[in-house]
């Protein structure tokens, strides 16, 4: 059994952590407590009826309502916490703490020989991953984040109007928030530039009646689109989330949240490296295993650590 014992992130960071270890246990047949899903566990039938969050789904459990699963976290967090003071005293306990610069592959052999040796294994930290499963499991991945019928019928709500007369519909994520500082400002760009990428992206499909949902984390100046045929999610995390997800193609900069639009819709997707750069339809993309290109670049297995 695995038990997640670290929060990372906000919503689609840890629906994609989770879902690359639903993928693992799907394939390789062990079982996954989430307490660190506890926040947003209340939007889906699957977690919210079970106090610990379990892949695969072992019937209900009360959850205690916020309470009850904000002390479920602290003591997996504690419990992990005593576990890494044992560790590093050289004691064999179940659990792996990544570093910074690790990753980990959970259809590896020696992280399967390591559940096995230990039954129960807490982990913490954000690069754990099982892209192969993630897309041979997808479906089921899929079913298991669906939310609760009237989530959906409000994601549904944004998107239907944008759809009527046959519009062709390009979901913008616009991330300004926290992309202001985040890598020194890297992935954070302006209205103006957004609305650049939304003119090239209609220039591309000439042949389409393009137009535009846009779901921001920060109020959209009045104007800042004007001219474009554009209507606006209504800044629920989830609602925008998964009306993102109904749209025909995605745009926005490097982020899990429209990664995951992607992967639970379907949808191509086109990352926003530089947005001087004019897409091509060719840069489109469906995100079938959530996999992220530093695991290949810039970070070490998990299994190659020395001490």
């Amino acid at each position: 059994m695995i038990v997640i014992a670290k929060k990372e992130g906000r919503l689609a960071n840890r629906l994609l952590l989770f879902a690359h270890f639903i993928g693992a246990a799907a394939e390789h047949g062990f079982r996954v407590v989430n307490p660190a899903f506890d926040r947003y566990a209340g939007y889906f039938p699957s977690t919210s009826r079970d106090l610990f969050c379990r892949f695969p789904e072992a019937g209900p459990f009360p959850s205690g309502g916020v309470v009850g699963r904000s002390l479920l976290y602290l003591i997996a967090l504690l419990t992990a916490n005593t576990l890494h003071a044992l560790q590093r005293r050289g004691n064999d306990v179940g659990l792996i703490r990544l570093r910074r610069e690790e990753w980990l592959d959970l259809d590896s052999p020696e992280f399967l020989s390591y559940l096995r040796q230990h039954k129960t294994v807490f982990v913490q930290d954000w690069f754990f991953r099982s892209m192969v499963n993630c897309e041979k499991h997808g479906d089921l991945i899929r079913s298991y984040f669906t939310p609760w019928k009237h989530h959906l019928d409000r994601a549904r709500a944004l998107v239907e109007p944008a759809r009527r007369d046959g519009k062709f519909l390009v979901g913008i994520h616009v991330r300004q928030g926290d992309y202001v500082s985040f890598k020194s400002g890297r992935h954070f760009f302006t209205h103006q530039q957004y609305r650049g990428v939304m003119e090239q992206i209609r220039a591309i499909f000439p042949d389409k009646p393009v137009t535009f949902l846009v779901c921001s984390d920060a109020p959209v100046p009045p104007g800042a689109f004007s001219g474009l045929d554009v209507h606006y999610g209504n800044g629920h995390e989830l609602h925008d989330l998964y009306a993102l997800a109904a749209c025909d193609l995605l745009a926005g900069p490097k982020s899990t949240y429209n990664k995951w639009a992607s992967f639970y819709g379907l949808v191509p997707r086109y990352v926003i490296k530089d947005p001087a750069c004019a897409p091509t339809p060719e840069q489109f993309h469906i995100d079938r295993s959530l996999r992220l290109k530093e695991l290949a670049f810039s970070l070490q297995p998990w299994h190659d650590r020395k001490g």
